[in-house]
């Protein structure tokens, strides 16, 4: 029933009311509504729900009318979004037209009125209930998105369907959980929390320039005594050896390749010379003419060229890769300096993390 009766939309789905707003529009965007929407109908019509809607956005975004927004919630309806598809039939119903709009207008208006009656009992509701939260503040997410805080402990609508709610207790793994709704099923879902890790200080209390923190207990690690000799990296030998190997690599490939092919170009030129009769600069045979000895000519300087290309690639890949693999060498194999006094570094336990250092 819903695809007859938008198929009239098709050729009537912009008409612009005529208040100062829509008057206020160009000329180019008036054409350009009408093309998108005109589109987004024949793609709902094809049951391109997805890409009706878009098609439909992108002309109310233009121009204003109703019709977009009635065809845009009747494929938010095929695609089981009821819930976004009751909030855009309440725009329209909510609209009051002027006694001058054009009929297709007030049509949908009336339309809307009674597709959001078939489809307000089919919205179902669920309530989230966290169990064992206690105040803590936790994560939640339902298929992907946040839940405001707002909305956990009480029913909220929901399009019927599959759902994931996701719960991220701190200092713990997420818990996820699915749920099934019916068309306007009434549902609770309930989830434990698991107590999360609370925050014990160290023993003897709190030193000044040295702690920990986490998500919860931990118990606390051993701190390493300054002047440790703990091993740093060299950012810019290291950063330096692995672009010069990658350069030289790289110069040995090229390097490589430009002399096979330059064997190949000279093996063309040598096997024409023969099959011609062009055995030298003094003598020729039947077969070769001026056209032939320049073309060999042409063969010898290409291959000239390419054996000198691979040559410098060789050669330069090779100083490149060499140098590189040394810098690598001696950043990998360079002993640890000792640490100054003051430090800082993170730590994991089975139980907790947090950071740790003196100052």
């Amino acid at each position: 029933m819903l695809l007859r009766r938008c198929v009239p939309f098709a050729a009537a789905l912009f008409l612009l009311l005529p208040t100062g707003d829509a008057l206020a529009q160009s000329d180019q965007d008036r054409a350009a509504a009408r093309s998108l929407a005109t589109q987004g109908a024949e793609s709902f019509t094809s049951g391109r729900f997805e890409e009706a809607i878009d098609l439909l956005g992108r002309a109310e975004a233009l121009v204003h009318a109703p019709t977009h927004l009635l065809l845009i919630a009747r494929a938010q309806v095929r695609l089981g979004r009821l819930v976004a598809a009751k909030e855009t039939y309440l725009r329209i119903v909510r609209e009051e037209l002027p006694p001058t709009a054009p009929s297709p207008f007030k049509r949908a208006q009336q339309d809307a009125r009674e597709e959001l009656a078939a489809i307000e009992p089919r919205i179902a509701s669920l309530r989230i209930a966290l169990e064992g939260a206690a105040g803590r503040k936790i994560g939640v997410k339902l298929d992907g998105q946040p839940v405001a805080d707002a909305l956990l402990g009480v029913h909220r609508p929901i399009d019927p369907g599959n759902h994931v709610v996701t719960v991220v207790p701190p200092g713990l793994a997420p818990i996820e959980q699915g749920v099934t709704i019916g068309d306007g099923e009434r549902k609770e879902l309930k989830i434990p929390v698991p107590e999360g890790p609370a925050v014990v200080p160290p023993p003897g209390g709190s030193v000044e320039g040295q702690g920990t923190w986490g998500g919860g207990q931990a118990e606390v690690p051993p701190v390493a005594p300054p002047g440790t000799p703990e091993r740093k990296t060299n950012a810019a030998m290291l950063g330096g050896g692995i672009a010069a190997t990658a350069l030289g690599l790289g110069g040995v490939v090229v390097g490589s390749v430009f002399l096979a092919k330059s064997s190949g170009t000279q093996k063309e030129a040598n096997d024409l010379s023969a099959s011609r009769g062009c055995e030298s600069q003094g003598s020729a045979g039947a077969e070769c003419g001026p056209a032939i000895r320049a073309q060999i000519t042409s063969l010898d300087a290409d291959a000239a060229s390419q054996q000198t290309i691979g040559a410098a690639g060789l050669i330069g890949g090779g100083v490149l890769l060499a140098g590189g693999v040394t810098l690598l060498v001696l950043e990998l194999t360079s002993k640890p300096e000792p640490s100054s006094s003051a430090w800082i570094a993170p730590y994991v336990t089975p139980t907790g993390l947090g950071v740790r250092g003196a100052f």
